[in-house]
């Protein structure tokens, strides 16, 4: 747990510290004249991403595309806001944002935002692991406001009760409270990602693969049930794939093998056994799923975590 503070630094560098070593990533600027500045930080680091709890005066920021290009950041955030209207700007959405708003920022992408004296809270997820579990249409969402019940209220929860208790909690504890708002916000952003989803109209081919890129850890998704999906029958879909590289049949496994190599080489941060990875993406026989793996990767799914584990420097459990 590391805590930043203005209220140690002298009135006058408060704002060049605050822009030149905690928010590293953006440009900011007051937007009153109001004297001083005042701004705390707190970051915890779990295993699978990383809490803010972030209060400040009102302050503009913007990250710009040569920012972007530059300082290599690529992890999305998942902010609420807890107090303070504000606006926020990207790909093209453009939201203003009142207390209990949940929305997303992608630190690969430019974005502006205004923020009036305000807190928030958020979990930070590098990319690639959002990728293993929510699907890479889930690192699109830049900009979007999460407004829908459910999934989102239950993180909303989630992060305000972990800020409350972050202090009082034991390091296990707050690692424990950080994982499972990772875990939340992916499960949210697959669920906002498919949804925002529509089919293209017409073209068989381009909704399949839409439906295997959603669906494939689903794991009764056949060839027929594509077909029902995109609306066709199942003589179309094989037409559909016939000058592919693949059959449909190949195209929703080849989905499922991608999915397990990615969460595999991201041990041990996602903490998940050989058999709960293959499970969780579409595989009920573990011996085909060993095989399969196998047979396209040159290594079998233990030995490709092993090799994870290793470049990690950790200990294989």
């Amino acid at each position: 747990m590391i805590e930043f503070d203005t209220g140690k630094i002298e009135a006058k560098e408060r704002l060049g510290y605050w822009s030149s070593d905690v928010l590293r990533r953006m440009s900011i600027a007051r937007m009153d004249a109001e004297p001083g500045f005042f701004a705390r930080l707190l970051r915890t680091q779990g295993r699978r991403g990383e809490f803010w709890d972030h209060t400040s005066d009102a302050i503009r920021v913007e990250r710009g595309a040569r920012r972007c290009a530059s300082d290599g950041g690529d992890e999305i955030y998942i902010g609420l806001l807890v107090d303070g209207p504000s606006r926020i700007s990207q790909n093209g959405n453009d939201h203003a944002l009142v207390a209990g708003n949940l929305y997303i920022v992608d630190f690969a992408r430019p974005v502006r935002a205004e923020w009036s004296s305000h807190r928030e809270i958020a979990i930070v997820i590098p990319r690639e692991r959002v990728a293993a579990l929510a699907g890479r249409r889930a690192t699109t969402l830049g900009g979007k406001r999460l407004d829908r019940p459910g999934l989102a209220e239950l993180l909303a929860l989630h992060l305000a009760f972990t800020a409350k208790r972050m202090r009082s909690l034991s390091p296990v504890g707050r690692e424990a409270a950080i994982d499972t708002a990772t875990d939340l916000a992916c499960a949210l952003l697959r669920t906002v990602a498919d949804e925002a989803a529509d089919l293209p109209s017409g073209d068989i081919l381009a909704a399949a693969l839409m439906v295997i890129d959603q669906r494939h850890t689903d794991a009764q998704l056949s060839p027929g049930r594509v077909a029902a999906a995109v609306g066709c029958s199942r003589s179309e879909l094989y037409r559909a794939f016939a000058g592919q590289a693949e059959s449909v049949a190949a195209a929703i496994w080849t989905a499922r093998l991608e999915r397990s190599r990615r969460m595999l080489a991201l041990q041990p941060a996602l903490d998940l056994s050989v058999a709960q990875i293959s499970a969780s993406c579409g595989f009920l026989d573990p011996s085909s799923f060993n095989r399969m793996f196998r047979n396209r990767y040159g290594m079998t799914p233990r030995e490709m975590r092993e090799l994870a584990v290793a470049g990690s420097g950790t200990t294989a459990a």
